[in-house]
């Protein structure tokens, strides 16, 4: 089964345009303060710092030691950090959860790129294609901290970022070579990471290979969990004291995806990106100090069926999906006395189609169209912004930031009309459910923020925001097709509302954050209130549902989000240290009264490390409350929770020695104890619509050998 690629004359007029532009525009970055100041490189573990920069808006994770020995992907690590967590679908794919929101409610960043998923129910979410065993850096902002990251981001930015090398003198080649193993499933894996130095200009490469069979929870049940993986970049560019260019080019390609429950499996995805960007600085006493453009081309093939990775003999399905995204952005920084102002325009062009073939007999003859799963539906975002930073006196400063999207969607096979079954076009589902056929849809989203800072003292700092930011429904969400019949009762079809209207948040955040010479704590707040949540849910008799019958539809709804975060680190002695985190979320459905699904319980984590020059000793326990509050009835809300989840607490042991001076030894055991868990977030089956919880892997040793060169 293959799909073929589309690259459309829109697609191929915005990436050349953008391209265009580079050499004559360019983004103020964000701040980053790595440990000690200092750029770490290749092929370190990424953890959370847990270390405030200036101003404690951000939480970033940089190249450290870590104690999980590497994660299965993007959202797995993300998992890991502070105020983060994630619903677990099988081995591969885990989708990021923060503050409560998750999917297209977070701007995930891929070196400067969005790479959007082509499974509708997000086998492979963007999370999944970041290269994380070659990551230099993770930026992770939690809630709507700024107008410059593209449209949407209520619940947060993550950003993945590979950066330019850094040689000391006389140096022009530098590696890093990584290999290891975990016993839980098997995981092997390995991870090269090389850089060249010519002149000015710098050649970096890095590739990985990873083989995951199916793990065991603390039951030792064996769970469906197995995946392989590969990938790599290719970047060329050019830095100087003013001007810093590239242009890169990234694959990813996943095979034999085992997801336990989901009902489909993936046989193949894979993923390729064409990225440039370039930041030039420039000289003299003007305002304009400096220009900064990006651009580049995802193109994402997905694959999922239900035969050829298990048992099946009868009711042969495949699904082949895409999704093709362009876009870029222009920035051009200011500085107006003391402020500093950046104004920009970024555009989005993401195109999703996909079909479900199918034959009832034979999977060798897949020649009909069971459905139109996502009808070449496309999502054009230009936006305009402008962000502020000014000081207000000696200890305090404003930013303020505007943002608004012009935003155009189509679905051009919303007629299609399927050559299996019933033969019914997506529009034939819109009009039962919704009352209309599919119409291009035009949308002016305008959202800004205000956040004041004050350092109380010289290492304290208050900070209060207000923000309005505005999403557009996703593809799946005004589109998806999944024409599942006509039952009278309980219908499995799952259909998308061309007529979302888009989320608006109105969010308040504050907190106050101390660092000392031996500690830091950063204590935060949030309340988000949205005017029309874009709501998974069952048909019923309901406001703006034609039919009653179970399928899966969207609708708009209000609703409220808060919570509370905690996060801190000591230095209890020359060689001891602990760090510590919590994070508690509620969510409300205010149209019935109920709780959201699909909110996280009381979580957190604290660890325990002993170092020495030339090795290191560590532990951590991370734990969660059970959680009650949840909505898992379809009759009365969206049954999207298996329901009430137990509490957990597990215990992990990491070490480090470095056996020379570049090469190091990594071991430990996960889940010490051999705990049954999972963590209450779970995914939907996608032939049935019922919510399936994964448990999450139990003891696990491993082991990993790291070389530089």
């Amino acid at each position: 089964m293959s799909s073929y690629t589309k690259f459309t004359t829109t697609q191929a007029a915005s990436l050349a345009s953008c391209l265009a532009l580079m050499p004559f525009m360019a983004t103020a970055q964000t701040t980053v303060i790595t440990e000690g100041g200092k750029q770490h490189t290749m092929m370190e573990e990424v953890t959370v710092t847990g270390q405030m920069t200036d101003t404690p808006t951000l939480y970033i994770a940089i190249p450290k030691d870590s104690g999980l020995i590497s994660p299965a992907d993007g959202g797995d690590f993300l998992r890991t950090l502070p105020g983060v967590t994630g619903s677990r679908m099988g081995g591969h794919g885990i989708d990021p959860v923060i503050r409560g929101q998750t999917a297209n409610q977070l701007n995930i960043i891929n070196n400067g790129a969005y790479i959007y998923n082509g499974c509708p129910n997000r086998m492979d979410p963007p999370s999944s294609y970041a290269d994380i065993l070659t990551t230099d850096r993770v930026i992770v902002q939690r809630g709507y901290q700024s107008v410059q990251h593209g449209p949407g981001g209520s619940g947060g930015t993550v950003i993945f970022e590979h950066q330019p090398p850094e040689f000391d003198t006389g140096e022009t080649f530098k590696a890093g070579l990584a290999a290891g193993y975990e016993s839980n499933g098997d995981n092997v894996f390995t991870a090269a990471d090389l850089a060249g130095k010519m002149g000015k200009g710098y050649v970096r490469a890095t590739g990985h290979f990873r083989d995951a069979g199916n793990y065991e929870d603390g039951n030792g049940d064996e769970v469906r969990s197995s995946f392989t993986q590969y990938g790599g970049a290719i970047e060329a560019g050019f830095k100087n004291e003013t001007t810093e260019a590239s242009l890169g080019l990234d694959y990813e390609k996943l095979e034999d995806v085992l997801f336990p429950g989901a009902g489909m499996d993936s046989p193949s995805s894979e993923s390729y990106t064409l990225r440039g960007k370039l930041r030039h600085e420039l000289a003299g006493g003007g305002s304009l100090k400096a220009l900064e453009a990006s651009a580049y081309y995802s193109d994402v093939d997905h694959l999922m069926d239900n035969f050829s990775l298990r048992d099946r003999t009868m009711m042969f399905r495949a699904s082949p999906s895409q999704a093709k995204t362009t876009g870029g952005k222009i920035v051009a920084n200011l500085v107006l006395g003391q402020s500093e102002l950046d104004l920009g325009v970024d555009l989005q062009n993401a195109n999703h189609d996909g079909q479900r073939l199918g034959n009832d007999m034979t999977p060798d003859m897949l020649n009909f169209v069971q459905s139109v799963l996502l009808p070449d539906t496309t999502v054009r975002q230009i936006g305009f912004f402008a962000e502020n930073v000014a000081p207000m006196a000696d200890r305090m400063r404003l930013k303020t930031g505007l943002r608004l999207d012009i935003v155009d969607a189509s679905l051009d096979k919303a007629d299609e009309v399927t050559t299996m079954s019933m033969r019914r076009a997506p529009n034939d589902l819109y009009i039962k459910y919704y009352g209309h056929a599919a119409e291009d849809q035009t949308e002016h989203n305008l959202g800004g923020l205000v956040r004041l800072e004050y350092d109380a003292t010289d290492d304290s700092t208050f900070f209060l925001g207000l923000s309005r930011s505005v999403r557009t429904a996703s593809a799946t969400e005004r589109s998806i097709a999944s024409d599942m019949g006509n039952a009278p009762a309980m219908n499995m079809s799952w259909v998308g509302n061309p007529f979302l209207e888009p989320e608006k948040h109105y969010q308040i955040d504050l907190g106050y954050g101390i660092r000392k010479t031996d500690w830091q704590l950063l204590i935060s707040a949030y309340y988000d209130k949205v005017d029309d949540y874009i709501f998974r849910d069952h048909a019923r008799a309901q406001a703006g549902i034609l039919v009653s019958d179970g399928a899966t539809i969207y609708r708009n709804i209000d609703a409220e989000l808060m919570g509370l975060e905690i996060e801190g680190h000591a230095k209890l002695s020359k060689h001891w240290h602990v760090s510590a985190d919590a994070a508690w979320s509620y969510g409300q459905n205010e149209d019935l009264d109920i709780p959201l699904p699909q909110i996280p319980p009381l979580q957190g984590q604290m660890t325990l490390t002993y170092e020495q020059a030339d090795w290191q000793l560590g532990g951590r326990l991370r734990a969660a409350t059970k959680q009650t509050r949840i909505d898992d009835n379809p009759m009365t809300g969206s049954g999207r929770d298996t329901g009430e989840t137990p509490g957990y607490v597990t215990v992990d042991l990491f070490g480090r020695y470095a056996i020379q001076k570049n090469v190091t030894l990594k071991a430990g055991i996960s889940n010490l104890f051999d705990k049954t868990y999972a963590d209450h977030l779970n995914r939907e089956n996608l032939d049935t619509g019922a919510a399936v919880q994964v448990n999450e892997p139990g003891r696990s040793a491993y082991i990993r050998f790291e070389v530089k060169l």
